[in-house]
């Protein structure tokens, strides 16, 4: 098992300091969208619309093994 974390960079940096314990780099790309989805369900659109916001997952070493990028844009 390796340590992957997830750090939300939006207008605020949420620095994930704690990490969660995957088998493998597939496996963290795969949570990922899982943190991502809870993380959706709770935003208020109009907050966020307008603005980037990214999911960027690294390994141990701060080696990064992905990012999600989402924004709303709203007519």
């Amino acid at each position: 098992m390796a340590r992957y974390f997830f750090h939300v960079h939006s207008d605020r940096d949420h620095i994930d300091n704690d990490g969660t314990d995957l088998p493998g780099p597939r496996e963290a790309r795969d949570h990922a969208v899982i943190v991502a989805g809870e993380l959706l369900k709770g935003v208020s659109y109009s907050d966020w619309k307008g603005s980037e916001w990214r999911l960027r997952v690294t390994d141990e070493n701060g080696a990064a093994v992905c990012t999600l990028r989402f924004s709303i844009e709203c007519d």
